[in-house]
């Protein structure tokens, strides 16, 4: 099943037939065939007619909008799933203390376990000292992760892991003009962080999309807290994919200058061409630095041929995309409820 990026600021999104069609200042940019068509994510300033709207809910079309600064906005859904059962399943398991903490325990095991192989991988070539360090903070760890017996504990032991590594993570990046010194958001800083908030962004939508298609709850989750709006269980299952699909990408594209510092601007620059009329200038002046539009448009491509890129799946014995490992993850997670499987989280090799 096919996504598609809307990312061409001022363009109408149309409909004719069973096609959808993208226009700007009247000329045809873009014919999509909606068949096939899984999902359509809308960046920044892109008008849709009541019948296009109407159209994409008549076929199940998952439509997501972002600002251009690749901040989520919302979602056009048909309707969730329809399996209340699963539900009331999910709903008794997160009420069990131990069954929430044994289930949080895989997600940091998974996410730790990854970052390790990111960092390791590095080491093979580059044999840094400091690297070697911190694999081997986080490795210890790794092995206290079985012997918690609090959530709150569970959580201190991730917060640490997360320091260790976002503390070694800019001697990762080999180039001189982009540099790193810690993760921070809301809003990111500088280009790295700039880039790790996209790529999550967009990772966190990929993630909805497959809770909504086996009809969990999103906003239900264990290792993450509940609050109003925040879907703590795709927040969940996107750790162990965070540094599989966000970090090392990240890191790809920095380090063989396939994006490079040109590709981002300031808000005083006025970078036209990636203005968002349906933001204030006053958020746009909040935010320090921004991708420019030709920098998020590569971005995207290259997060989807990520996604798309085949890997051995252990569980199946064959060799999926991520985008179907990230489904098979949540599947896996609804047997876990049921009681008919253990989760065990992707872990890469």
């Amino acid at each position: 099943m096919a996504v598609v990026y809307i990312t061409e600021q001022g363009s109408y999104l149309t409909k004719k037939g069973e096609r959808l069609i993208i226009t700007k200042q009247d000329k045809v940019i873009q014919q999509i065939h909606a068949f096939k068509l899984e999902q359509i994510v809308i960046i920044g300033n892109v008008m849709l007619s009541p019948a296009t709207i109407a159209f994409l809910l008549k076929k199940g079309i998952d439509t997501v909008f972002m600002s251009i600064y690749g901040k989520y906005r919302g979602r056009l859904i048909s309707g969730f799933g329809k399996n209340i059962e699963l539900r009331r399943i999910q709903f008794k398991k997160m009420d069990e203390e131990d069954d929430k903490l044994s289930l949080a325990k895989h997600y940091v095991h998974g996410k730790l376990s990854n970052c390790r192989t990111l960092l390791r991988r590095h080491n093979l070539t580059y044999r840094d000292s400091n690297v070697t360090t911190a694999l081997h903070k986080m490795h210890v760890l790794l092995r206290k992760i079985n012997r918690v017996d609090t959530l709150m504990t569970l959580m201190g032991i991730e917060g640490q892991a997360a320091a260790i590594y976002f503390g070694i993570f800019g001697r990762l990046i080999k180039v001189r003009d982009i540099t790193f010194d810690g993760r921070n958001r809301r809003p990111p800083l500088d280009p790295v962080n700039v880039l790790l908030s996209l790529g999550y962004t967009l990772l966190e939508n990929v993630i909805q999309t497959q809770v909504n298609i086996v009809g969990l709850d999103p906003y239900l989750g264990c290792l993450h807290s509940v609050e109003n709006g925040r879907p703590s269980l795709v927040l969940d299952l996107m750790e162990e994919f965070r540094p599989v699909l966000v970090d090392s990408l990240v890191l790809q594209l920095i380090n063989k200058r396939i994006i490079r510092l040109t590709d981002f601007y300031r808000p005083e620059e006025q970078e036209p061409a990636a203005f968002d009329f349906a933001e204030t200038e006053s958020t746009r002046d909040d935010l320090p630095i921004l991708l420019t539009h030709v920098g998020m448009k590569k971005f995207i491509i290259h997060f989807e041929n990520r996604i798309n890129q085949k890997v051995f799946y252990e569980n199946t014995a064959m060799r999926l995309s991520y985008r179907d490992i990230c489904l098979e993850q949540v599947r896996l997670l609804v047997r876990h409820l049921r009681g008919e499987a253990e989760y065990k989280p992707f872990i890469m090799r």
